[in-house]
């Protein structure tokens, strides 16, 4: 696979769909078990990090920039995470310099401008949390959503 000669790192069993746009390759980690599906596009002018398991499902975006609000040519770049066994599925977007935690969860057409917690799903624009999944470790059941 060309990705291994071309992203940071790129780890066992990954699978990469078509219509898949990455801005550079060398910025880009993704390890094992990870599914990146059609149409994604992984902005790592930053870097970005997918972690072990994690999936991204068709027509997300992944960013790793972000422009000034009052100078378009002031640019920074931050590493974005997507943590184990994460999620961001249909047509979501996650902004520069966000984690989505383990096993978190980006639902459709949400935007992340903040970090996801671990084990919880966020939708919405801006994404808010809306739930906490059922396999969480028992304290994080019992501490329910997490503000943002």
């Amino acid at each position: 696979m060309l990705a291994r000669h071309v992203f940071k790192h790129c780890g066992k069993n990954v699978k990469i769909f078509h219509g898949v746009e990455i801005s550079y390759g060398y910025n880009l980690t993704v390890e094992d078990n990870c599914t990146i599906h059609k149409y994604v596009l992984l902005d790592d002018r930053g870097e970005i990090i997918i972690h072990e398991g994690s999936s991204i499902s068709d027509y997300a975006n992944v960013y790793s920039h972000a422009h000034d609000l009052n100078d378009g040519m002031i640019v920074s770049n931050q590493k974005t995470e997507i943590g184990p066994k994460a999620r961001v599925t249909y047509h979501a977007t996650v902004l520069s310099g966000v984690r989505v935690g383990e096993h978190g969860m980006v639902g459709s057409m949400g935007v992340a401008s903040k970090d996801v917690a671990p084990f919880h799903i966020v939708g919405g624009i801006p994404a808010k949390p809306i739930k906490v999944k059922s396999i969480a470790p028992e304290e994080l059941l019992q501490k329910g959503l997490e503000k943002p």
